[in-house]
């Protein structure tokens, strides 16, 4: 579960986008922090050489008030490749979809990461078996079936 730092993944990243075919479209990749990029992310970019046009991380950030939801562009971190920040108070249940397209995104597919433990542990294998009993945040924030592709990372403890 080592993220990659983002200075190293950013080199990587515009090694990546000048030299190699880009899909036309949007894609969307879910993110809690850029400091440190997902290991499924670096994955998909640099190992599977899938990349697109539009690069759009999405990161949702829960507020210490109960109501309110905020929504932008934060950055442009590089060419192809954009930060878009939602932030919400912890009661609220968002509609990522409406979101993404009244700010006019409209993407192509959606990205995310799963994780899937193995394990003699006793601790680590009911920590396991919470996890897979529990929604994902696709299924809690209704994201379109039809776009999503989940990248599993498996993890032997």
């Amino acid at each position: 579960m080592k993220p990659t730092k983002f200075e190293n993944f950013l080199e990587k990243y515009n090694k990546v986008y000048a030299t190699e075919n880009k899909i036309s479209g949007t894609a969307l990749f879910f993110s809690r922090d850029i400091t440190r990029i997902p290991q499924y992310i670096s994955h998909i970019m640099f190992k599977n050489n899938i990349i697109y046009e539009n690069n759009i991380f999405i990161s949702m950030v829960k507020h210490d008030d109960p109501f309110g939801v905020e929504s932008s562009f934060t950055k442009e971190l590089a060419k192809g490749l954009r930060v878009f920040e939602i932030k919400m108070g912890y009661m609220e249940v968002v509609d990522v979809e409406q979101i993404l397209k009244k700010e006019g995104i409209y993407e192509k597919t959606i990205f995310y990461g799963i994780e899937d433990i193995i394990t003699n542990n006793i601790i680590w294998k009911v920590f396991s078996i919470i996890k897979k009993l529990s929604p994902s945040f696709v299924q809690f924030y209704k994201l379109p079936p039809e776009e999503l592709h989940g990248v599993m990372t498996r993890f032997e403890m």
